[in-house]
């Protein structure tokens, strides 16, 4: 039987041979490629916040508590000044009038590899680029998440293989959802999300059968990332406990609440860049100027809220784990979303899945604590927090079985996963049917900026 795909055009595209060994052994180099680059992202993005506030490893929540009031406005005033060099650097690398990093809606929209790969935003020197300036933001204060960088690294590590060898169409893009994979698995220490994601959003159309060598790419980026972090976990998650079967019911009364926060940050940060740019547009400012105006917004939300300021895995620890009160966590995740949107908005780089993990776990820890009021038994607001991350995932990219997978990962508890996994779906479910039509242009959110 022909192992040629033919289109209605004519164009005859081959298939890599299943269970083609070259395949499993660049799966095997692309996972420690895409490890590499995950870990490099980390590595600088820690050495940056120190620079930039003197933080140590992880703890730039706690840091910028004890830094006077104008310490927190001139970090990122100063990081965003940082970001308009690049940018500006990025226009004469061909970025065009409009520059920006790049992330994992980049993949998605060049999933199918037409043209040429200068066209894809893949290349090799613009992933080095687009890496410098979310290492920038996210060192110097942007509140947004390494995921997204990491991953357009880890797919533009990925394709050099296929480039340099010659392969056909169809492996190459095998290698694309290879490197999206590696990348979310090493950044979260997450194997099994990340071989889902990359089903859910770059191969679509092959069987699960045949996601082998993106099974052995996700694994050793998994085993290299913790090796190099000596098993240390990448979240602090507390330690769910037993979980009572009415809490499962109260868990879905509330659900309507988490799926309005994690659809209204989604809207919010698709059309935060379209409105900045609008604006910029009318009062005749170049785009590649915008990160300074947003530093020094960013330093201002950092004088009331200096907890929504980074990546923001440390207070989510500290409210999944009690350290703050029900009043003030959603407080903080409006914070966070208002921030998140600066971020976005004004050409910082990094992307939305740690906010939206931020978000959700804020007001599912927040509705925990009321829902053991109600009920007369101790908050479960852990069990409650990860319901709220695994719903703004899933939301946020429209993949429930991926973000279901990644809350029983994170937790380590095949309860979690459960019922994230029937959560995730009804949220997706409902925004699907009930939610208002978006514009084109900030229809879903791996497509904004």
């Amino acid at each position: 039987m022909s192992r040629a795909i033919y289109r209605p055009s004519g164009e005859v595209i081959g298939r890599p041979k299943r269970g083609g060994l070259y395949m499993w052994g660049l799966a095997v180099l692309v996972g420690i490629l895409a490890g590499m680059a995950v870990i490099l992202i980390q590595t600088l993005v820690i050495y940056a916040q120190f620079l930039a506030f003197g933080s140590a490893s992880g703890r730039l929540s706690s840091r910028l508590v004890e830094l006077p009031w104008w310490s927190r406005i001139i970090g990122p005033i100063t990081g965003g000044a940082v970001i308009c060099l690049l940018l500006r650097l990025g226009i004469s690398w061909g970025w065009g009038p409009a520059p920006r990093s790049f992330g994992l809606q980049d993949i998605v929209q060049n999933r199918r590899l037409r043209g040429t790969i200068r066209s894809t935003t893949l290349s090799l020197r613009d992933a080095f680029l687009s890496m410098v300036v979310s290492i920038v933001s996210l060192g110097w204060g942007g509140a947004a998440g390494r995921e997204e960088p990491a991953a357009h690294a880890g797919a533009s590590l990925a394709m050099l293989p296929g480039r340099l060898m010659g392969l056909n169409l169809a492996a190459r893009r095998m290698l694309l959802g290879m490197g999206l994979a590696a990348a979310i698995s090493a950044a979260l220490h997450a194997p099994i999300a990340g071989v889902f994601l990359a089903r859910e959003l770059v191969l679509r159309r092959l069987r699960l059968s045949q996601l082998g060598p993106v099974v052995v790419a996700s694994v050793a980026a998994w085993l290299f990332a913790r090796w190099i972090m000596e098993g240390r976990s990448v979240i602090d998650i507390p330690d769910v406990g037993t979980i009572l079967p009415q809490v499962h019911l109260a868990a879905l009364v509330a659900l309507p609440v988490l799926a309005m926060f994690a659809y209204a940050s989604m809207v919010i940060w698709s059309r935060a860049p379209v409105m900045v740019a609008a604006f910029a547009a009318r009062v005749r400012v170049p785009l590649w100027l915008l990160p300074i105006v947003g530093g020094a917004i960013l330093g201002v939300i950092a004088l009331a809220f200096p907890q929504v300021l980074g990546i923001g895995y440390e207070p989510l620890a500290a409210g999944l784990g009690g350290n703050y009160t029900a009043e003030l966590m959603p407080v903080l995740a409006l914070a966070k979303i208002a921030a998140a949107a600066v971020t976005f908005g004004f050409r910082w780089g990094g992307g939305p899945i740690a906010p939206s993990l931020y978000v959700g776990a804020m007001i599912g820890a927040s509705l925990g604590v009321v829902a053991g009021l109600a009920m007369g038994i101790a908050a479960p607001q852990v069990y409650f927090g990860l319901l709220g991350m695994a719903v703004g995932v899933a939301v946020l990219l429209d993949a429930p079985f991926t973000a279901a997978i990644l809350a029983m990962e994170l937790s380590g508890s095949p309860e979690v996963g459960a019922a994230s996994l029937l959560f995730c779906f009804i949220a997706c479910m409902s925004v699907r049917r009930l939610a208002p039509p978006m514009g084109e242009e900030t229809g879903q959110m791996l497509r904004w900026r």
